[in-house]
């Protein structure tokens, strides 16, 4: 499944590897009666697995979302195939809709990717958002793949005042989260939290606090970036990448020169880990203008995902 999932990931421009562990993790916290009900594999007769499908749920301040991941090796992505596909997804999808709705008759109920796209306004003929628009699929919102493809000329920029960034400590980490969500709440796509989601986080495999910038005014969390390195990514495409993601700043601290000031001091920590270059995602709609933050600071746009949507129809 890592291995599916990365020649996806490759094959659609975005570039990063899926480790095994990643996988593991991912997996261990569903239960199994539910991957009996919400997973397929597709598996050729030559090629062995080629493909495989998974959807779930999610409370979103969109509404409750069923979703469904859907990578198929690229000498296998046919229209043929992928439509067979999604419609079985679909159609669970639509079990979990009724099956919700007896509690939640009025609330909106949607189904969603996410897919490569060439990007707003551009021709998708013959890519898999045209086969989505076909299905009654539309984009919702985009966001952006951005590199910064050498790690000289770093910014110099000063944490604003009576924030102070310190060491990770273990027993920190469940307040790390927590701040972190409380930070994304109520953002586009955000979950409701959960016991398994806290899991991930503690247990992700690639995860280094050494490399997060967590800034504090006393005892208080108001921005942070975690940082991480996917060493064997890095082996398997030859460079030396560093993913300075999962930003995130309070609602108070916005504004304030805090997020640019961390992402900063995340690309110089990096660089002095041997890295060469950097990477991240951004929501292009990001209400905090983090798209215009990351250009300032080196980032260039390398690519688009597109978050598509289709109506629950009961």
């Amino acid at each position: 499944m890592a291995v599916v999932l990365t020649a996806f990931h490759l094959s659609s421009g975005d570039g990063e590897l899926v480790t095994t562990e990643q996988i593991d993790l991912s997996y261990s916290v569903i239960p199994a009666e539910d991957l009996a009900s919400n997973f397929v594999i597709i598996e050729h007769d030559v090629d062995g697995v080629v493909g495989y499908g998974r959807t779930g749920s999610d409370d979103t301040p969109e509404g409750h979302v069923h979703y469904w991941i859907a990578p198929i090796y690229d000498t296998h992505l046919k229209q043929p195939l992928f439509t067979a596909l999604i419609s079985g997804l679909e159609r669970r999808a639509v079990e979990r809709a009724v099956e919700h709705a007896v509690n939640s008759a009025n609330e909106t109920q949607l189904i969603r990717c996410w897919m490569p796209h060439p990007g707003p306004g551009q021709p998708v003929d013959g890519t898999t958002v045209a086969w989505l628009e076909a299905m009654g699929y539309g984009v919702s919102r985009f966001a952006a793949s951005m590199v910064r493809p050498t790690l000289d000329d770093i910014l110099d920029l000063p944490l604003p005042d009576g924030v102070e960034v310190r060491p990770v400590s273990t027993d920190q980490l469940r307040t790390i989260w927590e701040a972190e969500i409380a930070a994304f709440a109520g953002s586009f796509g955000e979950q409701q939290p959960t016991e398994e989601h806290w899991v991930q986080f503690r247990d992700e495999p690639i995860s280094d606090p050494t490399l997060w910038k967590i800034a504090w005014v006393g005892d208080r969390i108001v921005g942070s970036i975690r940082s991480f390195i996917n060493h064997e990514e890095n082996e398997t495409l030859g460079r030396l990448r560093g993913y300075t993601e999962h930003i995130s700043t309070h609602a108070d601290w916005r504004g304030r020169g805090l997020a640019s000031a961390l992402l900063a001091l995340s690309l110089r920590e990096v660089r002095d880990r041997g890295m060469t270059e950097a990477a991240l995602g951004v929501d292009t709609e990001n209400p905090a203008n983090a798209f215009a933050i990351y250009e300032r600071l080196g980032f260039q746009r390398t690519g688009y995902e597109a978050v598509m949507d289709k109506p629950v129809v009961l």
